[in-house]
């Protein structure tokens, strides 16, 4: 409880830091300020470019933190030695296994009996969306998730894997799912697929940008009429929403891996 209460005043006070990230109003209402283009352009980065490249800056950023938490996660761990019991208390080390558990069952449950082999994927998924997901909440600070190129190149990655892992499996055999079980139309059946698979990438980064960004159209809207009280409520329904996303896209890459070594067709 003392932590859910901790939790709860570091959302309310990232509510109160949006006062400061806001500037002056004017003819069109107070904008808050995006602090990766405002960084890149006071480097020199034109405007234009600046705000072109505020996603790889984000996921730079998000790189770093994570980076920083599995050296004191691994850190942690080392130290622990044999002792295997969890902390009595909210900690670091117990979020991070309690995701990393999370994240394990997910594959155990998804993809077959190699699923180890997907952890590193499906784990670098769940944590890169949800720590950029999270850094959105802090105001100014603009997750990658919002850009769709970003989420496309995480799609394209998923792509990539799931089709290697059907051919590793199957061999080239993983192309007759393709023709379908009728060969009469099986030209037909092709094409059904080609399009199927070939839209999962652009299914699930439109669906990871367009909730980051009705999340953030709410809480921009609700910002500039009550700035504080309003924002600090609806974090917690932004919290609910990085953590949801971040969970249906790693379930749906699960889902693909699953389906691509799948025996059944």
């Amino acid at each position: 409880m003392k932590a859910f209460s901790k939790f709860s005043a570091l959302l309310s006070g990232a509510a109160v830091a949006s006062l400061f990230s806001a500037p002056a109003f004017g003819s069109g209402g107070p904008q808050i300020v995006e602090w990766y283009p405002f960084f890149l352009h006071s480097i020199g980065l034109s405007e234009t470019m600046a705000h072109r490249f505020a996603p790889v800056a984000s996921t730079a950023i998000v790189t770093v933190l994570l980076l920083v938490l599995g050296l004191y996660f691994s850190k942690k761990i080392s130290l622990s030695g044999d002792d295997l019991v969890p902390d009595h208390r909210f900690s670091l080390r117990g979020l991070v296994e309690t995701i990393l558990d999370f994240v394990y069952n997910l594959a155990k449950d998804n993809c077959g009996h190699d699923f180890r082999g997907f952890l590193p994927l499906l784990a670098t998924l769940f944590l890169v969306i949800l720590v950029g997901n999270l850094s959105g909440l802090v105001p100014g600070f603009t997750p990658a998730t919002l850009d769709i190129s970003s989420n496309l190149a995480m799609g394209l990655i998923v792509f990539a894997v799931y089709n290697l892992a059907g051919f590793r499996e199957h061999g080239f055999g993983y192309l007759k799912q393709f023709w379908g079980p009728v060969s009469a139309i099986g030209p037909l059946f092709v094409f059904i697929e080609m399009v199927s698979h070939l839209s999962r990438p652009f299914s699930l980064s439109l669906r990871l940008a367009g909730n980051i960004f009705a999340d953030h159209l709410i809480l921009s809207v609700f910002t500039g009429l009550t700035y504080v009280i309003a924002p600090s409520l609806l974090m917690f329904f932004g919290l609910l929403v990085a953590g949801m996303q971040s969970f249906v896209f790693t379930l749906l890459t699960s889902i693909y891996i699953s389906m691509a070594i799948s025996h059944d067709h």
